[in-house]
Order: C-alpha cells, then structure tokens, then sequence
C-alpha cells in the first residue's frame, strides 16, 4: 500500500469489493496503522478506511490512535491522520453525553479545522477557557477525542503549551495515574525539553517524588511513572523515605524498591534503606526475610551493599545473625547461605592473618 501500485491496487479493493473483504482489508490496515501512518500513500489509505469502517472497527482505530498519538504527532502525516479522525462524526459523538465537554470540544474542532497551522490566539483563549475549571481540563485530556486535540495543540506556541503544562500539574495525580492523561504529560515534558526549557522537566521529575508515595497504590500507570522517568531516582527515593520495608511486602512495591536500590548513580535509596532495616524489630526482619518479595529485596540488598557499601553490608550481618536459626528451613534459607558464606569467608581471613 505504501508503493504507487499497491496504493492504486488499494484503492481498487475499497471500490469494488463486498462487505466481507471490505471488512477483512480494515482488519489487515488496523494492524499495520503505524507503519501506514508515516508514509503519504499509506496514510491516504488509511483515511479511506477508517472513514468506510463499521462503528465497532472504528472505535477500534480510534483507540489504537489514541495509545499512539504521542508517535504519531511527531510527523505532519500522523497529525494529518489525528485530524482527520477527529473530523469523523463518530469521534464527535463520544463526548455528546457530557454536554459541557461536547460544546467545548467543538470548538476547538473549529479552530483546529480552518488549517494545519491553527489560530494560536483562538488556541490560547480556549486553553484558557479549558483552565477556568480543573476538573473540566480533566475530563477533557482523558478522553480518547480530547487527548487527541491536545496532543496535536502541544507545540504550536509556548503560550499555549504553558496553560496545559498548569493545567497537568494541577491535577497532577489525576492526569498520571490515568492512561491518556499520562501521555499528555509526557508529550508536554517532551515539547518543553525540544524548546530547551529542562526547568519544567524538573519540576515535573520533583512533583513525581512529592506524589512518589501516592503513585505507588497505583500499580500499573504509577509503576510505568517511575520506570519511565529514573532521571527523579532521589526524588522518588526521598518521596518513599519510612516506607520501603512496607513497599518490600507487595508485588509492585517490590520491584519499585528494587529499581531504586539498583540505581547506579544515587546511593541515596540504598542509604534510606538501610535507615529502615536497622530501625525495624526483629520480627519484621524475620517476615521480610521469609516473604516472597521482601527475600528477594533483602538477598538483593545483601549483594549491592557488599558491592558498594562494605559497612551497611557488615551491619547488617550483625542485625541478622541472632536470627539465623528462626530462617532456617524456611524461604529465608538463602539470606542463612550468604551470612554463613560470609562468616565462613571473615573465619578464614582471620586463621591466614594468623598463620601469617
């Protein structure tokens, strides 16, 4: 399709077929979107059959545009594409329930539809307008057809890019922890990083560790949070201070205490880490211990204090040793074998010092 002949051969399909394989050609373009989508044939093909589609498979490509529509605004294809989606009556009609919403989205349908390069003026008053109420701005950027507007809005002039980046950190948490809402925060951290302006990168990595906590309850967009942006490892490390062995219990939890400890740059986890532990009690080490994620954070703990910190490492065997015998025979076994390794190890050190 992206070829002359195969663009012609298509088109061809689409004209003459019958609803059967019209059907089964819109299945085979659905799966082939992205690649269709940065090429000028295949983003024409694309448009034909996104506007012959069934309502069912058109709310499929509407999805699919929506989880992509980062990739595809960065190419004047893609925010062809966007627009031409968001023209649609379909598209149209999924906010007219929210009568508030629907009104306002036209307008910004008529802005955005009189050129490629729209009013920014026009833009910039309705960015505002869309400010005057947090949940309004919330509502809009979660919605597949709202999310789509304010990705190809992004960009267009700093005054506007500044009323949706007020309008992300307002409702910060809200915005992150949902699915296009967290796409918009990071297309607008990426449009404010291309300007050279790293000063909202910043805030944004600082609000992230301010809500560190929060985002943890949330195990898929605030997990996908801290993964995308370990640029804010400190941050996020000092947002969690007093809760790591708590974290440690949980399956999301761990793994988020994990990455932070694994961090090859900051020690600071490692160090609030270590903070907790040697405060904790000794029944609480015993259940971390013998927990199926708290083991595997302690047996990783164990191995990159050794590796970076010789004194956490060393203290630590102090804390544990009187325990050893509650852990044996039990998941905690495998914390038994590196303190018995390691004592093994100091024993040996001392006899060859002596007989030296």
């Amino acid at each position: 399709m992206t070829h002359e002949r195969g663009y012609d051969l298509a088109s061809q399909v689409l004209n003459i077929c019958n609803v059967h394989h019209k059907k089964l050609f819109c299945h085979i373009t659905y799966r082939h979107l992205l690649v269709l989508s940065s090429d000028e044939n295949g983003c024409v093909i694309l448009k034909k059959v996104i506007t012959i589609a069934d309502d069912f498979l058109k709310d499929e490509f509407l999805d699919l545009i929506a989880q992509h529509a980062h990739s595809l605004s960065m190419h004047d294809l893609g925010i062809s594409l966007i627009q031409h989606v968001l023209e649609l009556d379909f598209t149209k009609k999924t906010t007219q329930d929210d009568k508030r919403l629907h009104e306002l989205m036209a307008e910004f349908d008529e802005v955005l539809s009189t050129s490629v390069t729209a009013d920014v003026d026009k833009l910039h008053k309705l960015a505002s307008k869309l400010m005057l109420d947090s949940d309004l701005f919330f509502e809009f950027v979660i919605t597949r057809r709202g999310s789509l507007m304010i990705q190809i809005i992004l960009g267009k002039s700093e005054e506007v890019d500044q009323v949706i980046l007020a309008g992300v950190k307002q409702r910060f948490i809200d915005v992150t922890t949902n699915f296009y809402g967290y796409r918009i925060m990071i297309q607008t951290i990426k449009v404010f990083k291309k300007r050279g302006d790293l000063k909202v990168y910043d805030q944004i990595l600082r609000l992230i560790g301010v809500h560190a906590l929060y985002l943890t309850k949330d195990p898929d967009m605030g997990n996908k949070t801290f993964q995308h942006h370990q640029d804010c490892t400190t941050f996020i490390a000092c947002g969690l201070q007093s809760h790591y062995i708590e974290l440690s219990f949980l399956k999301h939890g761990s793994k988020i205490v994990e990455m932070l400890i694994d961090d090859r740059i900051s020690m600071v986890p490692l160090v609030l880490l270590m903070m907790e532990i040697v405060k904790c009690d000794e029944d609480t080490l015993v259940r971390l211990a013998t927990d199926e994620y708290g083991n595997n954070i302690l047996k990783k703990f164990l191995a990159l204090a050794k590796e970076h910190k010789e004194d956490f490492f060393g203290d630590l065997v102090d804390k544990l040793n009187p325990l050893l015998d509650s852990l044996r025979g039990t998941l905690g076994e495998n914390i038994v074998a590196i303190i018995d390794s390691e004592t093994e190890m100091v024993k040996d050190r001392i006899v060859s010092q002596g007989n030296n």
